[in-house]
C-alpha cells in the first residue's frame, strides 16, 4: 500500500509566527497575515506527518524542522544547542545576552526592565510538540551577566521532554497569543 500523508490545514488570520516585534511596531492595525499551509508540514508542528506504520519509531529520533511550507523567514528566532549546565543541576536555561536582548526583552517591554534585573518576570511558554503550556521566570543572572529561564525548567522541559546535552531547542515569540513557542528542533 502507498504512504498516506496527513494534510495540515493550519490557517493564520492575524499575526502569524513570522511577525517580529519590529514588524508589529511598524504595522498598521489593519494588516492581516495570509500565510496558509496546505501540505504535510505545519508551522505549529515540529515534524512532518509521516504515514502510520505498524512499527513505532523510537521516541528520540534525529529530526529537523523542515522549512518546506514555513514562511520564508525561519520562525525559530532563538535556537540553542543545550549544554550540560542547561540539563543538569543548575535548574536554568541560559540564553546568550545578544539573543535575549534581541528577541526576549523587546517583547516583554520596558515596563518589566527593573523586574527582570531583580526578581524576574513570569513568561508563558507553549510547547508546540506536546501542546502544553508552561510558565518560567525570565531574569538577568547576576553572576554571569546573562539571561536565564528558571523555575520549573528542569521539571517541565528537561525531564518531561527527556532533553539531553547536545539537543537543539528553539523559541520564538507568538505575538498573536502573547507567549513564547518552544520546540525540540533536533536531538543529539
Amino acid at each position: 500500500m502507498g504512504h498516506r500523508k496527513t494534510v495540515c490545514t493550519h490557517l493564520t488570520l492575524g499575526w502569524c509566527p513570522c511577525a517580529t516585534p519590529a514588524t508589529l511596531a511598524n504595522a498598521s492595525t489593519n494588516v492581516v497575515c495570509t500565510h496558509l499551509t496546505l501540505n504535510n508540514v505545519c508551522p505549529c508542528r515540529s515534524e512532518t506527518h509521516a504515514s502510520s506504520s505498524s512499527n513505532k519509531e523510537p521516541a528520540r529520533k534525529k529530526r529537523r524542522i523542515s522549512k518546506e511550507g514555513l514562511p520564508s523567514d525561519d520562525v525559530w528566532k532563538i535556537k540553542k544547542v543545550l549544554e550540560k549546565s542547561d540539563v543538569r543541576n543548575m535548574s536554568r536555561l541560559m540564553l546568550a545576552r545578544d539573543l535575549a536582548e534581541k528577541y526576549v526583552l523587546p517583547v516583554l517591554g520596558a515596563n518589566y526592565a527593573d523586574n527582570i534585573k531583580d526578581k524576574g518576570v513570569t513568561v508563558k511558554i507553549w510547547d508546540v510538540d506536546t501542546n502544553t503550556m508552561h510558565s518560567l521566570l525570565f531574569k538577568l543572572w547576576g553572576s554571569s551577566n546573562c539571561y536565564v529561564f528558571i523555575g520549573k525548567w528542569i521539571q517541565d522541559f528537561v525531564k518531561r521532554r527527556n532533553l539531553k546535552n547536545g539537543d537543539e531547542i528553539g523559541l520564538y515569540w507568538d505575538a498573536n497569543n502573547s507567549h513564547f513557542n518552544f520546540s525540540v528542533l533536533q536531538v543529539s
